[in-house]
């Protein structure tokens, strides 16, 4: 058994679905998905990948319809 590098937050694993490549993992106990911005701009300071909480498929409606909407430059924390 391998110990705990301290500095891990967690892990993620790629995915592909007919929408194309995105990750799914836990980050400090936190669900989450990871997708490619497809809407950055060459140049610009917005992210390549945007990471979300990741809803369990039972919480979700039959009819849920996720919505998301992409962070503009003054979203970017850093």
């Amino acid at each position: 058994m391998s110990e705990k590098n301290a500095s891990e937050r967690g892990a993620l694993w790629d995915k592909t679905s007919a929408r194309g490549q995105y990750m799914t993992g836990v980050i400090d106990g936190q669900p989450v998905v990871v997708f490619r911005n497809d809407r950055k701009t060459p140049g610009s300071k917005q992210p390549d990948w945007r990471v979300l909480k990741s809803e369990p498929k039972a919480a979700q409606s039959p009819h849920h319809v996720p919505v998301s909407r992409d962070p503009g430059d003054d979203d970017v924390m850093f």
